[in-house]
């Protein structure tokens, strides 16, 4: 499973989402603004033939607050893009519960460019930090 899921993101995701990130970086003043690439972005995410929809509602992590996104994807308007397009990265290439704010990822990154990374240590302070604002993650 992990082999299929990496293959996918290297094959598929990743190389699909290119474009749409440096479209988002250019339009957002890289990462400085919050911004949707919505509703021009609109009419790119509608099924454009009769494949199978599907509802996913995402938990999105922001800074200041998580919330809770609802999306209709298929293979025509795949997660990863519609949340990319919002300014979220998905945490799973088909059928993403989590997503996380494209800013918050900018910390993260230049966080472990500055220190040893410990994904343990991170993964817990977020959790901690969530928690104490309120937020229970569900999922591990």
């Amino acid at each position: 499973k992990k082999m299929n899921q990496w293959r996918r993101w290297t094959n598929e995701v990743i190389p699909s989402m290119i474009a749409p990130y440096l479209t988002y970086l250019r339009k957002s003043t890289s990462l400085r603004d919050r911004i949707e690439l919505q509703p021009d972005g609109v009419a790119t995410f509608q099924c454009k033939s009769s494949c199978r929809r599907r509802v996913l509602n995402i938990t999105c992590i922001l800074f200041s607050h998580i919330k809770i996104l609802q999306i209709e994807c298929c293979t025509c308007a795949p997660a990863p893009l519609q949340l990319l397009s919002r300014g979220y990265f998905a945490c799973a290439p088909i059928a993403p519960s989590l997503a996380v704010d494209l800013q918050l990822l900018e910390l993260v990154k230049t966080l472990f460019i500055h220190i040893t990374p410990n994904t343990t240590a991170w993964c817990e302070t977020l959790e901690v930090f969530l928690a104490g604002r309120g937020y229970h993650l569900t999922t591990k």
